[in-house]
């Protein structure tokens, strides 16, 4: 029996070093990945950067929000010639499963993660489980939402946050992109991040019209509920969820869609 998203054309916008995962999967269900990455990842090398990571003994727990802050995180301790170990005697919490993954490929796993991938429910769920007197470190990109930031400060929870690595544009993908929705090629257009949505919009701010109209008519499928009320703010108004917040989950979302669109 043939998949539900057999020949269903799905645009994957996710960074090009994380969308490989997605597209298998879709692939997997016969679906067509139209592949636009939108976005790029550096890391931010600051000298200042050099003596927190030098003293993160001052601190009980290492927050992660994002795969990409694991990485970067150890990506810097090499570039400043600092041992891996430096987080031995830390606590780590990551906000979801694919952090934790991501941290496992450096030989380390959470001591805490939250059922909900949600920044603030992760801080409800740590303060439930932990005293208000650990003192965090939160490693993140620029462009990180600050519900984590948010949450931590109403709880009078001592923190401090550093910007680990920058999300930049890909204006590579800009021709690609557009090729897509100027022939109304896609079916289904995925965000796994709120940034996802603010550069598909940059990048396709030349066709306000049919912008607008992917907007109203367009199926648009969000990772999470941060990611939704981001395309809700921007005007989408066709937009699934999945239960689950993963690119699995996904999957599984626009399979049970076009199954019962039949």
């Amino acid at each position: 029996m043939a998949s539900p998203l057999a020949g269903k054309k799905i645009l994957v916008t996710r960074s090009e070093d994380q969308a490989t995962a997605f597209i298998e999967k879709l692939k997997e269900e016969s679906a067509i990945p139209l592949v636009a990455p939108l976005l790029s990842f550096k890391p931010r090398i600051l000298y200042e950067n050099k003596k927190i990571f030098t003293k993160l003994h001052d601190f009980t727990w290492v927050f992660f929000t994002s795969a990409n802050g694991v990485k970067f995180f150890f990506n810097q301790l090499d570039y400043w010639g600092l041992s891996h170990s430096v987080i031995d005697k830390l606590n780590t919490a990551v906000v979801g499963k694919k952090t934790n993954d991501m941290l496992r490929e450096f030989g380390f796993k959470a001591d805490f993660q939250p059922e909900n991938f949600q920044g603030r429910q992760m801080v409800q769920e740590f303060l439930q489980q932990y005293s208000q007197k650990e003192r965090i470190i939160l490693f993140s990109g620029n462009r990180s939402n600050d519900d984590i930031p948010r949450e931590l400060e109403q709880n009078h929870v001592f923190f401090r946050k550093i910007v680990i690595y920058d999300t930049l544009l890909n204006e590579e993908s800009r021709q690609q992109l557009l090729e897509y929705i100027e022939n109304d090629i896609p079916d289904a257009y995925t965000f796994t991040s709120p940034s996802t949505i603010d550069a598909f919009l940059e990048l396709t701010k030349v066709h306000e019209e049919r912008v607008k109209s992917i907007k109203m008519t367009g199926l648009c499928v969000c990772i999470g509920t941060t990611t939704e009320n981001k395309a809700i703010e921007e005007g989408f108004k066709h937009i699934l969820v999945p239960d689950v917040f993963t690119i699995e989950g996904m999957t599984v979302e626009l399979t049970n869609y076009f199954l019962m669109k039949g």
